[in-house]
């Protein structure tokens, strides 16, 4: 460790000998408390209709999505109607003439017959 002795001074540099004022710095926060409690009281003063201008109740509905209250239940449900439109018969465009078939029974199909212009093996 090096002794006092061989410490080197740097007479540039120096250290603040006083301390903030107390008074000071108590005398902002005064400010500060007091600008924070008035300001709103002066705003609402300054406008005394704003408050009242707006309707805040809620005039229409939400748009979907909606918040799900149970979303269990909603997957369940969900699921429960894409099984039953994948193992069912039904019309996709009845004026087209597109209808749907259970998945399993097209697959047969589509191994028996194969493709149109595909080529078999």
């Amino acid at each position: 460790m090096p002794d006092a002795a061989d410490i080197q001074r740097n007479e540039n540099t120096d250290y603040e000998r006083s301390d903030a004022s107390l008074t000071g710095l108590l005398l902002v926060a005064i400010v500060l408390t007091v600008l924070l409690g008035v300001a709103p009281l002066i705003i609402r003063a300054g406008f005394p209709t704003t408050r009242g201008d707006v309707d805040r109740r809620l005039a229409i509905a939400p748009p979907a999505p909606r918040l799900q209250t149970n979303p269990r239940a909603d997957l369940d449900a969900y699921l429960a109607e894409q099984q039953s439109l994948l193992n069912s018969y039904g019309w996709v465009d009845r004026g087209k003439g597109i209808a749907r078939e259970p998945v399993a029974i097209a697959m047969q199909r589509l191994a028996r017959d194969g493709i149109d212009g595909f080529p078999k093996r």
